[in-house]
């Protein structure tokens, strides 16, 4: 026991610390947002700077063409002195080529510009709003436009690689025409690349170049001999038989994920381009399917269906001849596929058009590299492009 001259306790205990005071959960809660609302802002600075910035203008005189089909993308480049060169082959990703396959159906088709009606306008806005939100914020409009912006960078790269490192300003790109794959995707996903969307204004009026379109230019029709003499350009568009003003074209594209007939109407330089009157396709004929059925036969009789559809749907109300046959795409040179295609032409076709198959796998992309050259230096000539809309 202590005595009375020695405490039981200290008598100074200023010394010993207290509890430490815990910041409220307001004070966390503000410092979380801070936090969060920090990193979500240094997150959006980088993705926008990562995206390429897109050019003024064009500022080479060559033409380059990218035909984004599926399962991949090819590039050409047009130049002056009249040569054509095929670039490269790239495969796309398999979300590209789902994204494909998902935008060939009719169900997958939505509201888009150009409005056929005030009100469609306004019901569209809170998805185009989605996409604005997306774009400032560094990434693609959409998953689809990211798809495509991705091969569309890769195409970039290997044309960039073939030119020894020359840098390319903007393109023109060719799809097959789907129901759900519209203008503001192509545009959003060339932009996305840091690239000109050429098929637009102020260089085009507008609109897609299909496939058909293109690969017709990619076998030599529809263009003018001289490019850069317009009075000639003119005369040749008035006066056949130089070549015909219009013209009545099956287009077949068979690759390993699609077959893709279209009947269509065409024209000289491009004033008449992608007039798609009809059009079939199929994501589950492509010929990696072949041997899915039970017996081969079944595959080749919806073959002969999905070719034979736009023809018969082209002459429902009124007989119009086929002047001529386009095939393009990997496997359009199959032989089985070719035989099958014979018989079909020869049973729905009697005037017996010829059929034209030059360089199959580069037909569309050699196309559009052509429109891209020649929409190009009218364009830097301060020519307008007169007659260049797309009649979809």
């Amino acid at each position: 026991m202590g005595s009375e001259h020695t405490p039981l306790l200290p008598q100074n205990v200023s010394h010993i610390p207290g509890p430490r005071a815990v910041p409220s959960s307001g004070k966390w809660k503000r410092i979380l947002f801070a936090g969060v609302t920090g990193l979500f802002i240094s997150t959006i600075l980088f993705l926008r700077s990562q995206r390429a910035s897109v050019s003024d203008s064009i500022d080479h005189e060559f033409g380059v063409g990218f035909d984004l089909t599926s399962p991949y993308g090819t590039a050409a480049i047009s130049y002056t002195n009249g040569t054509v060169v095929n670039v490269a082959k790239i495969d796309a990703s398999s979300a590209y080529q789902e994204a494909m396959a998902r935008l060939s159906l009719r169900s997958s088709a939505h509201l888009h510009p150009p409005y056929n009606a005030l009100n469609d306008y306004f019901r569209d806005q809170p998805r185009q709003l989605l996409r604005k939100a997306r774009k400032a914020a560094g990434l693609p409009a959409s998953s689809d436009v990211g798809e495509l912006a991705q091969l569309i960078l890769s195409l970039r790269s290997a044309t960039e690689t073939h030119l020894s490192g020359t840098k390319i300003s903007g393109a023109v790109a060719t799809i097959p025409h789907l129901p759900a794959l519209y203008q503001e995707d192509l545009e959003d996903a060339f932009d996305y690349a840091g690239l000109i969307y050429i098929p637009h204004q102020p260089y085009w009026n507008g609109g897609l170049l299909s496939e058909t379109a293109a690969v017709y230019a990619g076998n030599g029709f529809g263009m003018c001999s001289n490019y850069t003499d317009d009075e000639l350009c003119q005369d040749e568009k008035r006066n056949p038989p130089y070549q015909a003003v219009n013209e009545n074209v099956l287009s077949i594209s068979y690759t390993r994920n699609a077959l893709i007939s279209t009947w269509a109407t065409e024209g000289m330089g491009f004033a008449f381009p992608a007039a798609d009157r009809f059009q079939e396709g199929d994501f589950k004929l492509g010929s990696a399917r072949r041997y899915d059925n039970p017996k081969e036969e079944y595959y080749w009789a919806a073959v002969r269906d999905v070719i034979s559809r736009p023809v018969f749907m082209a002459n429902d109300n009124i007989d119009r001849e086929t002047h001529r046959v386009l095939l393009h795409g990997e496997d359009a040179l199959d032989e089985r596929f070719r035989d099958v295609l014979s018989d079909v032409l020869q049973d729905v076709l009697p005037n017996n058009p010829p059929v034209f198959e030059m360089d199959t796998l580069y037909a569309a992309a050699r196309g559009a590299s052509e429109m891209a050259k020649r929409v190009g230096w009218r364009f830097n000539r301060g020519m307008s492009p007169e007659g260049l809309k797309v009649v979809e």
